[in-house]
Parts: C-alpha cells; sequence; structure tokens
C-alpha cells in the first residue's frame, strides 16, 4: 500500500514525460509573460512531488557541480542579453523598464530565455538583416512592370 502513492503519480515513464511537458510548458508561458514566480513555484513544486513520491532519480542530477555550471552558464547568458536588451531600447523605454526581474529571468531560465529570444527576436533580427541587403532587388522586380517609381519600404 506504501507504494501506491509513487506508482500511481511517477509510476510510468508516460505520467512522469507527461509532468515533465507541463512543467516545461509553464516555463516557456512564464518566460513569454514575464513571469518568473510562475516558473520558479512550478519547479519546486514539481521537484518536491518527485522527491517525496517519485520514483525517477531527478535529484541525482542536482549537484553541487551542475547546479554551479548552470548559475555560471546562466550568469553568461543573462549579461549578453542585458547588453543587447539595451541596444534594443530606446532611452525613453529603457527609463521604464524592469531589468531587475529580467536579468534573474535571463539567468536562472536561460534555457527557456535562450530558445525563445533565438525563436523570436533573434531570427527575425537576423531575417530583417539579411532583406536589408537585398531590399534593392526585390523592389525593382516589385516596380518592373509598373511606369510610374513606386517605393516599398518595409517599416521596422
Amino acid at each position: 500500500m506504501e507504494n501506491l502513492i509513487p506508482f500511481t503519480i511517477f509510476g510510468s515513464g508516460i505520467v512522469f514525460g507527461i509532468l515533465m511537458l507541463v512543467l516545461i510548458i509553464i516555463m516557456f508561458v512564464a518566460d513569454l509573460k514575464e513571469i518568473g514566480t510562475m516558473a520558479t513555484v512550478a519547479v519546486l513544486i514539481f521537484l518536491g512531488i518527485n522527491y517525496f513520491w517519485g520514483n525517477f532519480p531527478v535529484m541525482t542530477y542536482l549537484t553541487w557541480r551542475n547546479v554551479l555550471i548552470y548559475l555560471f552558464l546562466g550568469f553568461i547568458f543573462s549579461l549578453v542579453r542585458t547588453i543587447l536588451k539595451g541596444r534594443e531600447l530606446t532611452p525613453e523605454e529603457k527609463k521604464h523598464y524592469d531589468l531587475r526581474w529580467a536579468v534573474f529571468r535571463w539567468w536562472f531560465l536561460f534555457p527557456i530565455s535562450a530558445i525563445n529570444w533565438i525563436l523570436g527576436r533573434f531570427l527575425k533580427d537576423v531575417f530583417d538583416w539579411i532583406y536589408d541587403k537585398i531590399e534593392h532587388i526585390y523592389t525593382y522586380l516589385f516596380n518592373l512592370g509598373d511606369n510610374g517609381k513606386v517605393s516599398t519600404k518595409t517599416k521596422k
């Protein structure tokens, strides 16, 4: 009877996988909504449930070495992200931007924040830069059939 709760909650790999998927989705949502507290609470609840009722060795990966490596990589990512965010914002936007919570979110959720940033803003910046280099070709082709010269500058 004492094995009923662990088997019920984490007894199968499918249930553990579903719970991991829910945790990762919550972390992505927390990063997109810029709510670091939600991700922290979700991780603590997940670790607590797994510690008391789980039979997967998640806690064996939480060694001092792994935690320090994670924090160091997150610190480096938060420095890079802060520099690039500073370049992105106008001076007026910088006055109202709460950098403190963004830095902690980038630091402690750096794998999720990096994926969101790379798939979101960073790729858009790369595509905008590439298009700026070849825009004149497409503008010429777009206006090829027109008698008048029409400019099709893109808005940023």
